[in-house]
This record gives structure tokens, sequence and C-alpha cells, in this order.
């Protein structure tokens, strides 16, 4: 029983201490949770893979599109929409050991880009010459080893050619196996595809015959008809002008 007052006691004196530095020491700071450790974490929001939208809210956004092309096309002017924001400062044209700005430099005065030198592997025209100085002797053993050391890569690569060509060339085949079989996959894909139109269009066809063999009738039926009416027609404007002579004549 004395042990645990003594337990007990020691724990409300920790409790009180703690609670007099927390009020010496101000308001402790709010634990942030894992996604606000980004800076940027506010935008995740907009990300529109993220954010739901309803159809009504697209139809007024591509209303409001189609609205200000109309205008520009109206206008004969393109607006710049970024005129009034700063170029965003770019993290590798600050970096020294980078060749971004040496890059962007040389496109801003239009300098074309230095073919790549290869003297160093041209040492067919070297001579070996006596009178050659320490640094001319110096570049000449250089330019060798540079020689050399490209040798003895392009030897390495023909000896893994020769020991592993089997199986690279069997590898190299199958990619170009499936790649036909993808292609052949493809091409009945669009037979059965073109072949599954040609029979819906049979289809809408012979379900239209009826339609148009009744069409057909009808249109033959008027025309009889037509052709009746313009026979009485005919004969009555003879009858007209039969009557009408016998009158002159009476």
């Amino acid at each position: 029983m004395m042990e645990t007052q003594i337990t007990q006691a020691e724990t409300e004196e920790q409790h009180l201490l703690s609670e007099l530095n927390d009020e010496g020491g101000g308001k402790k700071e709010k634990k942030k949770k894992l996604y606000e450790l980004n800076e940027l974490h506010h935008l995740v929001n907009v990300l529109p893979y993220i954010d739901s939208h309803d159809s009504e809210l697209e139809k007024n956004a591509k209303q409001l599109v189609e609205e200000e092309m109309m205008l520009m096309n109206k206008q004969n002017e393109v607006k710049n929409y970024l005129q009034s924001f700063d170029i965003p400062p770019s993290v590798y044209a600050k970096m020294e050991s980078s060749l971004m700005p040496n890059e962007l430099k040389r496109c801003e005065q239009g300098i074309t880009m230095q073919k790549l030198n290869l003297s160093s592997y041209n040492i067919q025209g070297e001579q070996l010459e006596e009178e050659k100085n320490l640094n001319q002797w110096s570049n000449t053993l250089k330019k060798h080893q540079i020689v050399l050391e490209n040798l003895h890569n392009a030897l390495i690569n023909v000896e893994l050619m020769n020991k592993y060509k089997e199986v690279m060339w069997s590898e190299h085949m199958k990619v170009f196996t499936h790649i036909d079989i993808n292609l052949q996959n493809n091409i009945k894909l669009l037979k059965d595809q073109i072949d599954n139109i040609n029979k819906q269009r049979k289809l809408h066809q012979l379900s239209y015959v009826n339609d148009l063999s009744a069409l057909q009738n009808e249109r033959n039926e008027y025309k009889r008809k037509n052709d009746i009416v313009l026979e009485e027609i005919k004969r009555l404007h003879s009858e007209n002008l039969r009557l009408r002579y016998r009158r002159n004549v009476e």
C-alpha cells in the first residue's frame, strides 16, 4: 500500500511539472498530419483526378471556354493569360554543375551547337618525331590511350556477342514474334469489326425492304390515279372544245 501511494504521488508531481512547463513555454505546436508537411498540400484539392465534379459544372466550364474562344476569334487576338505571372525559377539553371545556363545563353544568342570532337580517335596521321617536346608527347600518349580503351571496350562487346549471340538472338526474335502476333490479332479484330458493320448494314437494309416496297406500291398507285385523272381532264377538255365549237357554229 505504501509503495502504491508513493507511485501515485510521483505521477501527480510529474503531471503538475508538465502543466507548469506547458504554461511557461506557451502553447504547444499542433502536430501536423503527414500530408500537411508538404508546402503545397492545399493545391491537392484542385487536381482534376481527385476532385469530383458534376456534369453541369463541366458544361458551364466548356461554355465559358467556347465564349472566350469566340471572343478571341472575333477580336482576332490571342490573350496572354500568363503575362502578369513571373517566370518560375529553374532549379537546374542555378546549379553550378548544370549545363542548362550555358545552353540557354547559347540558344538566346543563336549560336549553333559545337559538333562532337572526334580528333582524339584519329591517330593514323600521328607521326612520332624525336623533335616533339614533352607536352606533345603527352598529348599523343593520351590519344593512344583513348583509342586503346575504346578498342578494349569494342573487344569486350564482340566477346559478349559471340558468347550470348544465340540467347540474345532468340530473345530478339521473341520480341518480333510477339509484335507479329499482336499485329495479326489487331488485323483480325479490325476485320471482325468491318464484318460486323457490314452485317448490321445488311440487316438494316433488309429491315427497310418492306417499308420501301410499301412506299413504292403507294407511289405506283398514286401514279395510276394521276394518269386516270389526266385522261379524264383531257376528255373533258376535248368535250368543252367541241361544245364551244358547236355553239359558235349555231
